[in-house]
């Protein structure tokens, strides 16, 4: 029986929307193939960039900021970044360092808009 890996990255694009999607925990592995995904993202002046934290746990609101910090320095001016379906104790981490572009994801907590990358 094939192992199926415990973390995956995957990018989809619709109307100049470029979704990164995180499968599983942050770990440097991980990070890494997401740093990789949002620089190729970049390159292609997405007009919004959406992340979506599927799965990451609790430990993973440091990393969650360095992808952002990454995103943010990568993608052009006037490019709206929204992180989504963080877990509520990320989703803490990232609004106490004054991140606002946060979207639950599934419509149960508070929409927030998204900000320009830079």
């Amino acid at each position: 029986m094939r192992q199926v890996p415990s973390s995956a990255v995957t990018v989809s694009w619709a109307e100049g929307v470029a979704t990164i999607t995180v499968h599983g925990e942050l770990g440097a592995d991980t990070s890494s193939q997401v740093r990789e995904r949002i620089a190729a993202v970049a390159a292609n002046r997405p007009q919004r960039v959406v992340l979506v934290l599927m799965d990451a746990s609790n430990r993973s609101g440091a990393e969650s900021l360095a992808l952002i910090a990454v995103a943010r320095h990568l993608l052009l001016p006037g490019c709206v970044l929204d992180v989504r379906s963080a877990s509520p104790a990320v989703r803490q981490i990232l609004r106490l360092a004054g991140w606002s572009g946060l979207e639950s994801g599934t419509g149960d907590d508070q929409t927030e808009s998204g900000r320009e990358c830079r």
